[in-house]
């Protein structure tokens, strides 16, 4: 009797060591697994914040070398150098690749595959200048994909519109609307509007009332862009946003930049952005 209760009180004994045995080694897969989370996520967030810090870098770095753009090439050969040197010191690799400055469309990223439709500017409260230039006909789409300039209010209504395409014989037809009449139209050869100041071609003896003053008085508003693939110039807005503060954008050019950072031989960035210039700011 007394060997049987020996028995029992070890098969007691090895349940609660192999119990306890069991706690422990749930306790420290749990605690491998979080650390291999933990480290997981700050690699993405350490990727994420690199890649972030290195285009916005990059994208004002063009900015101030298209501001001298007597000394573009030289003043983006010596960032990328500054650029190599500062990485080397994190063991990463960096390189840059700048393309070619082109002629800008009106898409979101000014290449002509960009973004058609797409809001350029919310939360207007007053715009001081909208100018579109370099305007060319045959650059332009036909009535049937023609580009549009939408203005709607925070309802969402059109309070004003303006359509641009190509009509015929080298000539830009310009219709202006209220979102459902229209005010005013041209159909000549012109390759600058002035929406604000009321001029085509800078034209001070034969103004062109665009009525987008007083249509958008008193209003927030923003400004869309639609088919912005159908038309490649130049353009810049400038006004006030309802928050009080100022907003400039401007487009000229675009170039497509390439941008790669390698770490022990291993591509962690790798991308081809394409960055509108002077670009200007929200």
């Amino acid at each position: 009797m007394k060997r049987l209760d020996e028995h029992g009180q070890m098969i007691l004994i090895a349940g609660f060591i192999i119990g306890i045995g069991i706690v422990v080694l749930t306790v420290m897969l749990n605690n491998i697994i979080y650390a291999s989370n933990t480290a997981s996520e700050s690699s993405i967030e350490t990727n994420v914040f690199d890649y972030s810090n290195v285009v916005d870098t990059t994208i004002e770095a063009y900015e101030k070398a298209y501001a001298n753009n007597n000394t573009f090439d030289a003043y983006m050969d010596s960032y990328s150098e500054q650029m190599v040197k500062s990485y080397s010191l994190s063991g990463f690799i960096f390189t840059l690749d700048t393309g070619a400055l082109q002629d800008a469309y009106f898409t979101e990223n000014g290449l002509d595959d960009g973004n058609d439709d797409w809001i350029v500017i919310e939360r207007v409260n007053y715009t001081d200048l909208f100018l579109l230039g370099s305007l060319n006909a045959s650059a332009l789409g036909n009535e049937s994909n023609k580009f549009v300039i939408e203005v709607n209010n925070q309802s969402g209504n059109t309070i004003w519109s303006a359509s641009i395409f190509n009509s015929s014989n080298g000539n830009i037809n310009l219709t202006v609307y209220d979102g459902s009449y229209i005010l005013n139209s041209e159909n000549s050869s012109f390759s600058e509007i002035n929406i604000t100041n009321n001029k085509i071609d800078e034209d001070e003896t034969n103004l062109f009332d665009f009525h987008f003053n007083n249509q958008t008085a008193n209003q927030t508003y923003s400004i869309k862009f639609i088919n912005g693939s159908k038309v490649m110039g130049t353009f810049l807005i400038e006004g006030d946003l309802v928050n009080g503060n100022s907003f400039y954008i401007e487009r000229v050019e675009v170039v497509n930049s390439n941008i790669k950072l390698n770490k022990n031989g291993h591509l962690e960035i790798n991308a081809t952005i394409p960055i509108t210039l002077p670009r200007g700011h929200v």
